[in-house]
């Protein structure tokens, strides 16, 4: 991540894919934004960089899909703000 890059929001993995091993740290991921526009997605390396990111851009999970009016089909997924705390005791 370069120092211009701009941290959007963290996306936490979806709940059946965490199991009770593993922290909620585990499949979380940054969504940024580059200084040129490019969006892309970085793995969180770190309980603490998780926290220390969150506080500042909030956690997100995917919510309900999105359909095309028209044929029903599936096109995207609404985003879900999922708090903190929540993050820690949910997955």
């Amino acid at each position: 991540m370069d120092i211009d890059d701009e941290v959007i929001a963290l996306l936490l993995p979806e709940r059946s894919r965490v199991g009770p091993q593993r922290g909620y740290t585990q499949g979380a991921q940054r969504l940024i934004r580059s200084s040129d526009g490019r969006i892309s997605l970085e793995a969180i390396e770190s309980e603490e960089e998780f926290e220390r990111t969150a506080k500042s851009t909030g956690c997100f999970r995917r919510g309900k899909a999105i359909r095309d009016p028209a044929t029903y089909e599936v096109i995207g997924y609404e985003m879900e703000e999922v708090s903190l705390a929540e993050a820690a005791v949910a997955v």
